[in-house]
């Protein structure tokens, strides 16, 4: 009976997954509503007629990436992308809108130039030291791109995230 049973189990284990544990990060984030960036962007692109375009230069390879078309709630109708390196927990959010979203601040906004002559507003986190954003608007879509960094760390310089912007203008 033994020998029949192993027999059976060997019989099956090659038409099981040699790995089908998902990673705490990955799990997380489908947990949370994501899909891929591709998925994603394709949602937002049917629903505002607007095309849309994810980051090809990051600050740090990304290990994983997410995205997230919020159907829903304050964020409605904005596509929501997350790259993230698992090696240090930095994480980079790229938010495409219609319309404007969130108002950066004046008194502390710094005016940046970016590629083909386009305006952004970039804030190096003084009220929170560990978040930097830049924020911009190209064919009709407001970007937004925010830079997390765990609380002990410096925030995230300008040019990075310039860097990041001129990969979305083409």
């Amino acid at each position: 009976m033994t020998k029949l049973l192993l027999f059976s189990l060997l019989m099956l284990a090659p038409f099981q997954p040699l790995h089908n544990e998902v990673d705490s990060i990955t799990s997380s984030y489908l947990e949370s509503g994501f899909t891929t960036i591709e998925k994603a962007t394709t949602q937002y692109e049917k629903q505002t007629n607007l095309d849309a375009t994810p980051p090809d230069n990051f600050p740090f390879k990304p290990t994983h990436s997410f995205g997230r078309y919020n159907d829903r709630g304050y964020f409605k109708g904005s596509l929501e992308l997350e790259y993230v390196d698992s090696s240090n927990m930095d994480v980079l959010v790229v938010w495409v809108t219609e319309k404007e979203q969130e108002v950066l601040p004046q008194n502390i906004a710094k005016q940046v130039t970016l590629k083909d002559g386009i305006n952004g507003s970039y804030v190096e986190g003084k009220e929170h030291a560990s978040i930097s954003k830049l924020k911009f608007e190209y064919e009709g879509n407001y970007y937004m791109i925010e830079y997390i960094r765990e609380l002990s760390k410096p925030y995230v310089k300008e040019e990075l995230l310039v860097k990041v912007a001129n990969s979305i203008i083409h």
